[in-house]
């Protein structure tokens, strides 16, 4: 599932896209399908994702007519030239690196002007929520190391030269079912509630009922657990 709308952006043909912090690939095959003469590049650290984005690569290839690749790298210094990349993004990342200015330094650096920067995280209310329920939610390896208020994060990256487009809220289905993981954190895998609302969640992803993509929509404003931003580089 996707965290952006990919219709609120309008990049250039044969122009170079950049996820950072890609995991296996689902906004890299999003991107490929939407705008198939664009060229995209996924970075993460993790091998088994990078891997499981490889494999992928080899099954939807044909959906786009540029060559994508996967690479492994870190955010704070990537292997890409300046203004290397028209569209950037970076998804559910932020609010697990150690040095958020850094990394929006690095995607700056790679960023041309004018181009689209879009980054999500976890929203406030949905992601606080989680911290409160479960200790060890926050101190699983790897996990989140902050939460971000909308207007915090707005400012931080404005004040590295973006102007902000529009803001949206996605996945509130996926609060629920956080919450309950949160709140019977030590028998999750089996407990009974945790079980049957991740049936409705793969039932969401794999079939889009109307009722569960109209009940999503309605709660999105409330309870999405992802909020996303569109900002643009501003021409110097």
């Amino acid at each position: 599932m996707l965290t952006f709308d990919f219709n609120n952006i309008s990049p250039e043909k044969d122009s170079f896209m950049l996820d950072a912090g890609c995991g296996p690939g689902r906004h890299v095959f999003g991107f490929m399908d939407q705008f198939p003469d664009i060229t995209c590049v996924g970075v993460d650290l993790d091998t088994n994702s990078l891997q499981e984005g490889k494999t992928n690569l080899t099954l939807f290839s044909s959906i786009s007519n540029k060559e994508s690749t996967f690479l492994q790298g870190s955010v704070y210094n990537l292997p890409f030239s300046d203004n290397a990349f028209e569209t950037i993004i970076c998804s559910e990342v932020l609010e697990h690196v150690a040095d958020v200015d850094a990394t929006l330094k690095e995607l700056t650096r790679l960023l041309k002007p004018g181009g689209n920067l879009l980054i999500s995280v976890p929203s406030y209310f949905p992601e606080k929520i989680c911290w409160l329920l479960s200790r060890d939610y926050q101190n699983m390896p790897g996990g989140h190391v902050r939460i971000f208020r909308k207007s915090v994060l707005q400012e931080k990256v404005e004040e590295k030269g973006y102007s902000l487009e529009r803001t949206e809220k996605y996945h509130a289905l996926h609060s629920p079912y956080w919450w309950l993981r949160c709140l019977f954190w030590s028998s999750q895998d089996s407990n009974f509630l945790v079980k049957i609302y991740k049936k409705i969640l793969e039932i969401q992803i794999l079939r889009n009922p109307m009722i569960l993509r109209v009940l999503d929509n309605l709660l999105n404003p409330f309870l999405g657990k992802s909020t996303s931003f569109y900002f643009k580089k501003l021409q110097k």
